[in-house]
């Protein structure tokens, strides 16, 4: 069998710098590609023709924004390589990602897809962007090499495969979960889909609060639940792990016991749970310094929800701080890792977020089941 070509299908709304850098990546990998395909999705900014220029990268401009999903299907019916490349307009690939991909490719003809992860140095240099691409990275690390589902982020599949499979689902008019629903796909017709976790890319985006809120519950948590409720064949792997299932259970919990002592007088209870959860969040500040402040660290924890016990007894103040502390625990080898990887104040910084998120996957689950039993979704078209 000759060598395997590759086509390379980016997807680009106004991509700018992140865009350069992701062509620039590209460019570089050491297993040299057999063409770029940029999908320009209606893009505003008037740079993606001059930078594709500069790259040697064919543009194909879409008239109206119709989202990613859309624009990757356009990319593939234009491409002509073996494999597709999918890889984010904000992502750039290390060199060896595409020939780590291939070689599967080569000493596994039975395999259809492939995929990697987010190294574990993101781009940008934010506390949220830091944890967020952390946490994405340690679930990939972690998981099954035997996938049960896919990622366009920097994801390889053979095009006649992807072909037959129609493609990806068109009504995703917004980056969603669109590629998640092409695996579930994959994986009910019988095809095997590889996680390659030496397959790595840095993720250049600058998360903020409001930006991880919409994604996680409305643009992922919400479609992904909906999805899994008409398919009933969730895997237990990556982000649907036991640990994950239970802490999203908590979170509900969590958000029933602080909704029930707010209607029953009981607010003060609130108090202990809140000061250990601000105190996390006050570790922000140390958790750029080389030093972890454990010993800071340890003592904001202890002291900080015990002195606002103190202030304010009241014996059912145990329950969301119980809560609280439990699902932190679910994900104790995440924290290390965390630690081990920044520090201790970091680590510590992260478990206000961690059920926050936990938070919005418990919300998502019910506004996704209110969905499927009222919404009634259309059957996904291809194109």
């Amino acid at each position: 069998m000759g060598r395997l070509r590759v086509s390379v299908v980016i997807p680009v709304f106004n991509g700018g710098s992140e865009l350069q850098e992701c062509l620039d990546a590209i460019g570089a990998s050491s297993y040299g590609v057999h063409e770029c395909i940029l999908v320009d999705d209606a893009s505003t900014d008037g740079g993606t023709q001059r930078i594709a220029e500069t790259h040697d990268a064919r543009v194909i401009h879409l008239e109206d924004r119709q989202g990613p999903a859309t624009a990757r299907n356009r990319g593939v019916e234009e491409a002509s390589g073996d494999l597709i490349f999918f890889v984010d307009a904000d992502v750039v690939v290390h060199p060896d990602a595409l020939g780590i991909a291939v070689k599967v490719f080569e000493t596994e003809p039975e395999t259809a897809a492939v995929f990697g992860s987010y190294d574990d140095e993101p781009g940008h240099r934010s506390f949220l962007s830091q944890y967020r691409n952390l946490f994405h990275h340690w679930v990939h690390q972690t998981g099954q090499s035997e996938a049960s589902t896919f990622w366009t982020g920097c994801g390889v599949i053979r095009r006649d495969v992807f072909l037959t499979m129609k493609g990806f689902n068109a009504n995703f008019q917004r980056p969603s979960i669109e590629d998640i629903e092409l695996g579930s796909r994959l994986r009910r017709s019988g095809y095997r889909i590889r996680l390659e976790k030496a397959m790595l890319c840095k993720h250049l985006k600058q998360w903020t609060f409001w930006s991880l809120i919409k994604t996680d519950i409305f643009q992922r948590g919400v479609p992904w639940m909906t999805l899994l409720l008409h398919n009933r064949d969730a895997p237990i792997d990556l982000n649907l792990s036991y640990n994950s299932r239970i802490a999203t259970v908590l979170a509900g919990l969590l958000a029933l016991s602080m909704a029930v002592l707010l209607l029953t007088g009981h607010a003060f209870a609130l108090f202990p749970a809140a000061a250990f959860l601000l105190a996390a969040t006050g570790c922000v500040a140390l958790s750029g310094k080389r030093e972890g402040g454990s010993a800071v660290v340890l003592a904001l924890a202890v002291l900080a929800p015990m002195a606002a016990y103190l202030l304010t007894p009241d014996p059912l103040a145990v329950i969301p701080l119980m809560l609280i502390l439990t699902i932190a625990w679910t994900h104790l080898a995440f924290y290390r890792y965390v630690a081990k990887k920044r520090n201790s104040a970091f680590a510590f910084a992260v478990i206000p977020m961690q059920v926050i998120f936990f938070l919005g996957c418990a919300v998502s689950g019910a506004l996704g089941l209110f969905s499927y039993f009222f919404d009634m979704p259309r059957e996904p078209a291809a194109h």
